[in-house]
């Protein structure tokens, strides 16, 4: 053997451009095995198929029969149901705390949230007539999608339900949120404070505008006995739509903070990237414009007593067209177009007694305090800040129950 030749030979080097092609894929394989093991990792965290309910047991809805919705798929619209739950301690079924539906508007670049009161009066299919939150012990969210397109006429598909414990971690996570507090609602506030963790934040000590932590926003946005329900629903949106700016404007070195937070609260049926497109699609849009709309509108509904509990009676058919015309055709809600003698025709037929207004007056069914005419309202996107319009019309406040005898408007609904 020629030690001297096999010593002598030279192995061929590899040229620049060949090292620099080498290394740029070794780069993009492992950008791409990152990307994948984050997309596993977040579709196991948080996704769940359209026909499973990790809420409780699973109700066949195949069968149901309801009207067919009041506008068919619009192009450019997005619709999400945003299911808020307190799943704390409770070893049964959470009723739902919070129905909000988020469309995203692509043709007028406005994202819209529309609050559906808890306490109201429908149609669950498959059950009976009861709250609207019932729906979801009941059936998760995919019953809680039913009951809404049944009664509301809206068809809804996709929903993302938000645990409140978890959400405190999100707003801590952006740095908490800039909240103009009345001192009514900082004398309530404190008492809610810490109701889901050991650890409480501290009080409030003055009112006004100032930040909350994630505990303090929290308990904002569920006071319940110092106004109407209306006005609760009211903070819920006003404290998403502000986190949502605030979101928008997270630094990127913050993203796996506030990543992890969402995790750890959040299921859906809505696989990651198409989640991450909607994002994409609010962050391109020019001027974020926030509007808010609640149903069932205070003109179209009575809050009492009836059957022994405190509910909200409404006509269905006329918020369903005031909620979808807002959704679908960008329109506002117009008191003047509304037909109160209809609604209160409704609400007199659930009662068996009439709650007519005064001869001649336009005055709202409703008899719930606190109130707005719709309540549509923009957020500002100088402050964060969700600011509503005066109301067009004033309420009514009847003194009508069923029951009781008494006037009981939702400030002391025993069930909220």
């Amino acid at each position: 053997m020629n030690l001297f030749k096999i010593k002598g030979k030279r192995k061929r080097k590899l040229s620049r451009s060949k090292k620099i092609a080498l290394g740029i894929g070794i780069f993009l394989l492992a950008i791409v095995l990152t990307i994948t093991g984050i997309y596993l990792h977040i579709y196991k965290k948080i996704y769940v198929a359209s026909n499973n309910n990790p809420y409780g047991d699973e109700v066949d809805l195949s069968d149901v029969e309801i009207d067919a919705p009041l506008y068919n798929e619009v192009k450019g619209i997005t619709n999400i149901l945003l299911i808020g739950i307190d799943a704390r301690d409770s070893k049964e079924p959470s009723r739902s705390d919070a129905m909000i539906i988020l469309t995203i508007d692509s043709n007028n670049e406005k994202v819209k949230l529309t609050s559906i009161m808890r306490d109201s009066y429908v149609d669950i299919p498959k059950y009976k007539t009861a709250k609207i939150n019932a729906a979801f012990a009941n059936g998760g969210p995919q019953l809680l999608m039913k009951t809404i397109e049944a009664n509301f006429r809206i068809k809804l598909d996709k929903y993302i339900v938000v645990d409140f414990h978890g959400f405190e971690d999100i707003i801590d996570a952006v740095g908490g949120i800039e909240v103009d507090v009345s001192e009514s609602e900082r004398k309530e506030l404190n008492k809610y404070i810490g109701e889901t963790r050991e650890v409480k934040s501290p009080p409030l000590t003055k009112a006004g505008y100032q930040k909350l932590d994630g505990q303090q926003a929290l308990a904002y946005s569920r006071i319940r006995y110092n106004d109407s329900d209306y006005r609760r629903t009211e903070r819920q949106r006003e404290v998403l739509s502000i986190l949502a700016n605030k979101l928008l404007k997270t630094s990127v070195v913050n993203y796996p903070k506030v990543m992890n937070s969402i995790l750890n609260c959040v299921t859906t049926n809505i696989k990651p990237e198409m989640l991450l497109n909607y994002a994409y699609t609010v962050s391109k849009f020019d001027n974020l414009h926030i509007e808010q709309l609640q149903m069932p509108m205070t003109e179209l509904s009575w809050g009492g007593y009836y059957k022994g509990e405190w509910l909200l009676l409404l006509d269905k058919e006329q918020n369903a067209k005031v909620m979808n015309d807002f959704i679908f055709i960008d329109k506002e809600p117009n008191v003047d177009e509304l037909d109160l003698e209809a609604a209160k025709a409704i609400i007199d037929g659930y009662l068996g007694r009439s709650v007519a207004t005064e001869k001649g007056s336009k005055e709202p069914v409703s008899n719930n305090k606190g109130t707005t005419t719709g309540n549509k309202g923009i957020s500002t996107d100088n402050k964060d800040k969700t600011t509503t319009n005066t109301p067009t019309k004033p309420v009514n406040n009847q003194k009508d129950n069923i029951d009781t005898g008494k006037t009981s408007p939702s400030t002391n609904n025993p069930n909220t």
